[in-house]
Parts: C-alpha cells; structure tokens; sequence
C-alpha cells in the first residue's frame, strides 16, 4: 500500500513539472534550434581598413497549400574583417518554417561577389531524401518542418587586382666623345 502511495505521489509530481514546464515555455514560443551561419572568403589583396556586411534575413513560411509570407521575421547584420574574419556574431540561430537569405550589403570594392549553400542535416532530419532542411539557392536556406538542421552560406569576394606603377623609362646621360681620327 505504502508503494502504491509513493507511486501516485512520484506520478502527482512528474505530471505538475511537465505541465509547469509547458506552460513556462509560453505558448506561440518559436524554438530556435536551426542555424544559418555565414562564412566570409576575401581573394586579393585589401587594406587593412576594409571590412564587409553581409545581412541576413529570414522570412517565415507559409503552411502547406498557403500563399506564405514574404515580410521579413529577422534582420541581422554579420560584419568581417579585412581578412574575412567575423567582427559580429556569425550565426542565426531561427526556427521551423523559416527561410533565410544571405545578402551581401558591404563588400569592401570586391569585383565579383559569389555565394555557396550547404546544408547539414540534424537528427530530425536525417532519414533523407527528401529533406526538410535545404539550400535552395546559392545565398538561401530553407528550413521546413525541421529542428536542429544548420547551414552554412559561404561569401567569397574576388578583390581586384592592383594596378603595378608604371616603369619609369630609364635616364639617358648624354655622351661626349673626343674623335680619335687625325687628319
């Protein structure tokens, strides 16, 4: 009887922590457990001084069948060094139902800007293909119904190649010459 007591107490409580625990989490609360990380390439000399933006904005999905959204969920900004290092937190971290494009706003006089997407998938959605988690285009990345995937969006820039100073021609010194001949 005394075990039966302590059973229906032990349930009582585990019950009341779960729901203590739901409710705290909120109700409509967005779990942000995909990433979208972005990785900055330079190719050519710069200055020290020259730094990069690249902005990233996520939209929320519509549902299955719906006409979806376009207004943007979150914006943040992710500047790099001159070397391509982050100054600036480098990661997203969003939700399911989320699409996200990397744009670069900044690109320190780069002559080409090129984008590349990789996706890799977390433990919800690895019993692909089909994934819920994909790059759809080079600088986008989509996350359907799907939890813990994360993305990687590389941005390379080809700097342009400095111009070397001209050669000056060289000095010509006059020659004076004394004839040899007689006569």
């Amino acid at each position: 009887m005394r075990n039966l007591v302590r059973l229906i107490l032990i349930g009582a409580f585990a019950a009341g922590t779960v729901a203590a625990t739901t409710v705290g989490a909120g109700a409509g609360a967005i779990l942000r457990v995909n990433r979208v990380t972005v990785v900055k390439v330079v190719d050519g000399p710069v200055t020290a001084d020259t730094t990069f933006t690249v902005g990233v904005d996520c939209t929320q999905l519509g549902l299955p069948g719906s006409a979806g959204t376009t207004a943007v969920v979150d914006h943040t900004d992710i500047t790099f060094d001159s070397t391509g290092q982050p100054t600036s937190a480098d990661t997203v971290s969003i939700g399911a139902g989320e699409e996200c494009t990397a744009t670069e706003t900044v690109n320190g006089g780069a002559t080409s800007t090129t984008y590349a997407c990789d996706m890799e998938h977390g433990t919800t959605d690895d019993i692909g293909p089909t994934f819920q988690g994909n790059c759809t285009a080079d600088n986008v990345a989509e996350f359907d119904d799907v939890l813990g995937d994360t993305a990687t969006i590389t941005v390379t820039n080809t700097m342009p190649t400095p111009t070397p100073a001209p050669i000056a021609p060289p000095v010509v010194q006059a020659i004076q010459a004394t004839p040899t001949f007689t006569g």
